[in-house]
């Protein structure tokens, strides 16, 4: 096929020609005894999309179509990405029709077609389809047995021809043929065609556009969102992993794409699962372990393409070794382990290189897309004092923040504040009968807690309190001017108190109350309604029901109040709708786990989930006292926050007076209390986060306060050491490592101890990969942890100062300070450079 025809497509009777040499291919497989012309099994992705009839977004019964030809040859998608419209098309295509499109990758493309940087489909060594998403899907549709049908072929050619554009165009056209259907969701028959897949993918390009589209259109493509969600889901599978640059900071990637290309060199046609690469359990068999052979001689036994001279993974592995050679740049000491795995062990040589890249500068990060997220922590209630309760969630929200920015993402720190709600009826009576002067005089309200004790009293026992406190709710609500001054008063108390924790534990939030979605529920309310997507249930509440849940979501109670559902769900659309957010993280307790999945999948169902964006809730466990009980005071209240923080600094206090005492410190008394508050408040933020945030723990101050272990106070005292040999030999032997840095001295590394604290310094990249998908802080209180220990055997097993090798060694002290500081950085733990 010329490469002009490659551009431009495939017409009509080359479709059918495509067809028909599947279909021969087909029985000429058959009549050798290797299958016939039956479904062909479906591909992972397939499976993941819910397979040939459940793609569709409608369970209409399928037309009638032809036999469905299964390829011997391989269908091969080249190219395809996320984001591309083509891509989707095709992967629609394929999990509609059943036909397994397997990842192409340059060395299957036939002999005189050139690479092309949009998707093209590969079948065999003479047919290459490229550039055009609706000339893929229609070639794997009749590949999996539609019927053609020019009318399908028409809406195809509408969609290339009309909709493309910046803007999508008229949609009257459409919106016409949609009424006039029988299903009035599919253009062709009663069932989705390749005329549907073509169109709603397009229209998907411009879904925040949706509610201008005529009605039709819009019933059209909502009825499509669950199969189109799908879809989209399915596309990484259909993806090659894109070639990773032997600069890359990433360790893992780097060693993967080396032994992805010496797979590819000595067995080209062997499949390979996505991972294949991870760290050695036991580093005395080396840094990295590969285990490609076994997935890649099973795939090359099974295609009966094994080459003669490999009898099982083993002689497939020693091939692969031979190929990278003795001398490889990166990678050394290849060995066979077991039945096939291929240890190695970084070079040093390459390890210098990446180190001195960073050497007086920063630490290398993974290279993302900036996105934009939301991240919803901390939220404590108006009128009521933070107390343990809220630690995790405001630590872990702002460690989740720090990881966000430092890669580039712009980052919503929301702080969705109980603000509003029938308490504050009881509040305001209170406030009104304690401090009936308030419009003159602020109150001065200083234990918050108390006071909400002391209105519950009253609501609980005086029922004339109780009843005006309810008709309070109602002029609050209802904007009276003299209730919203005492419910602003309130706040404002509250706000003050609340800021006190968060300037002790470094914390940035902004607020968005439940008060401020309170005016968009109603119109929440409405879309749902419009939807047909709202059940009335007794009483007259308005409810939602999702999929896996027997409880439903009530956007309004029977007494026309709103709830918790109602205002996150409005929180939900203005997070998507109106910030655009890309990813939206809420931190809570783990048992609210199920209502922000069913808010979740709600917001899904009713399509504003429509480009992709995640999703998430990190919820986490309890704080508990030594008893394995909630952490409470022994009179059994809650711990105040404020307190619970104060307790570490006095305690951190205690024991650096002592070791001045001692003549154990580098500090002066008067220095005592800024380094007690960043060890304390350090401590206890790396108690919580050091753990996977779903756990329980139990909270102990002789644990995180202790010196040894894995506690932020041996951390910060391993780091203080290594800021020490620094300042000694400026000192002692006038080497500043600033000036080293100026002369440009360079790293070298020949001591074991050395290698292992160089190794462990070049996993940061890789971990902040990892940190950034599940977003659970514990990823990088290991990678720390691991460092301060490798640096200490470092420091204890290498002699730096008056070494011939003082200058490197300095250096490699200097790039771990500025490793460990960024750490503490991003679990907001402040540093110190003397203790």
């Amino acid at each position: 096929m010329s490469e002009a025809e490659q551009k431009e497509g495939l017409s009509k009777n080359q479709l059918k020609k495509l067809a028909k040499k599947a279909e021969k291919d087909a029985k000429k497989q058959a009549a050798k005894g290797g299958g016939g012309a039956g479904p062909v099994p479906a591909p992972a992705a397939a499976a993941k999309t819910g397979g040939k009839n459940q793609a569709s977004a409608s369970p209409a019964p399928v037309v009638a179509a032809a036999t469905p030809m299964a390829p011997t040859l391989k269908v091969l998608l080249f190219n395809g990405s996320e984001g591309c419209t083509a891509t989707l098309k095709a992967v629609w295509a394929a999990t509609q029709y059943n036909v397994d499109v397997g990842i192409a990758k340059k060395k299957d493309l036939p002999a005189g077609v050139s690479a092309d940087k949009k998707p093209a489909l590969i079948y065999g060594n003479d047919v290459v389809l490229g550039g055009g998403g609706n000339a893929m899907c229609k070639a794997i549709a009749l590949m999996g047995g539609a019927e053609y049908t020019f009318e399908a072929d028409d809406w195809c050619e509408v969609e290339r021809t009309t909709m493309r554009g910046k803007e999508i165009g008229n949609l009257d056209k459409l919106a016409e043929a949609l009424e006039s259907s029988s299903t009035s969701i599919h253009l062709v028959g009663d069932s989705d065609t390749m005329a549907d897949i073509c169109i709603v993918s397009t229209l998907s390009k411009h879904a925040d556009k949706v509610d201008s589209w005529p009605s039709a259109v819009q019933k059209y493509y909502k009825a499509h969102l669950p199969a189109l969600e799908r879809v989209k889901a399915a596309v990484p599978n259909y993806i090659a992993a894109p070639t990773v640059d032997m600069n890359d900071p990433r360790l893992m990637q780097v060693v993967t794409q080396i032994f992805i290309e010496a797979f590819e060199a000595v067995a080209p046609s062997a499949e390979l699962p996505k991972t294949i690469v991870n760290k050695c359990a036991n580093q005395k068999h080396g840094d990295f372990q590969c285990s490609g052979a076994m997935p890649a001689f099973a795939s090359l036994k099974k295609s009966g393409s094994l080459p003669a001279d490999i009898k099982g993974p083993p002689q497939l592995a020693q091939a692969v070794i031979a190929h990278l050679g003795s001398n490889h740049r990166i990678v050394s000491e290849l060995q066979i382990q077991g039945p096939g795995f291929i240890s190695c062990r970084v070079t040093s040589q390459y390890l210098e290189e990446q180190l001195q890249k960073i050497v007086g500068k920063s630490l290398p990060k993974p290279n993302i897309k900036p996105q934009q997220c939301v991240v919803d922590f901390s939220s404590p209630n108006i009128a009521k004092e933070m107390h343990v309760g809220h630690l995790r969630s405001t630590i872990i929200g702002e460690a989740v923040c720090r990881v966000l920015e430092f890669v580039g993402h712009k980052v919503e720190r929301v702080n969705h504040v109980g603000d509003w709600g029938t308490q504050f009826g009881m509040l305001i009576q209170y406030l009104q009968e304690e401090y009936p002067d308030f419009s003159e005089n602020t109150p001065n309200i200083t234990d918050l807690t108390e006071f909400y004790k002391c209105a519950k009293k009253r609501f609980d026992e005086d029922p004339d309190f109780k009843k005006t406190a309810q008709l309070n709710v109602g002029k609050l609500q209802s904007g009276n001017e003299d209730f919203l001054k005492m419910w602003k008063i309130l706040c404002d108390i509250s706000r003050k108190e609340f800021q006190k924790v968060y300037n002790r534990l470094d914390v940035t939030t902004y607020e968005y109350g439940e008060s401020f979605y309170n005016d968009k529920i109603p119109a929440v309310i409405d879309e749902f309604e419009k939807k047909g997507m709202v059940s009335i249930e007794e009483g007259g509440a308005k409810c939602v029901f999702v999929d896996g849940f027997k409880i439903p979501l009530m956007l309004q109670k029977s007494d026309k109040g709103y709830g918790y559902d109602s205002t996150d769900m409005a929180a939900l659309k203005y997070r998507l709708q109106t910030l655009r957010a890309d990813r939206i993280i809420v931190i809570t307790d783990f048992s609210q786990g199920d209502h922000f999945t069913m808010c979740n999948r709600a917001a899904k169902d009713i399509g504003w989930v429509d480009a992709g964006q995640r999703l998430q809730h990190i919820g986490f466990g309890t704080v508990q006292g030594e008893d394995g009980k909630r952490f409470k005071t022994r009179s059994g209240d809650t711990v105040r926050l404020v307190d619970l923080l104060d307790e570490a600094v006095g305690r951190m206090e205690q024991s650096l007076n002592e070791r001045i005492e001692g003549g154990r410190a580098n500090i002066t008394t008067d220095e005592v209390h800024e380094v007690a508050e960043a060890v304390g408040y350090g401590a206890v933020k790396y108690f919580d986060l050091k753990r996977n945030p779903t756990s329980n723990y139990k909270f102990s101050y002789d644990a995180m306060l202790d010196t040894k272990g894995d506690t932020a106070v041996y951390l910060l005292y391993a780091r203080v050491r290594f800021e020490s040999i620094m300042a000694k030999a400026k000192k002692e032997h006038g080497v500043d490592v600033e000036e080293l840095i100026k002369n440009g001295e360079q790293i070298s590394i020949s001591h074991p101890s050395e290698r292992k604290l160089a190794l462990q310094l070049q996993a940061f990249a890789d971990t902040i990969e990892i940190t950034l998908d599940d977003l659970f802080p514990y990823h990088i209180c290991d990678y720390v942890y691991n460092l301060s220990i490798a640096g200490s055997e470092f420091v204890t097993q290498c002699r730096v100062l008056d070494s011939p090798e003082m200058k490197s060694r300095l250096l490699l002290c200097h790039v771990t300070t500025m490793a460990m500081r960024q750490c503490f950085e991003l679990l907001g733990i402040r540093h110190v450079k003397r203790i």
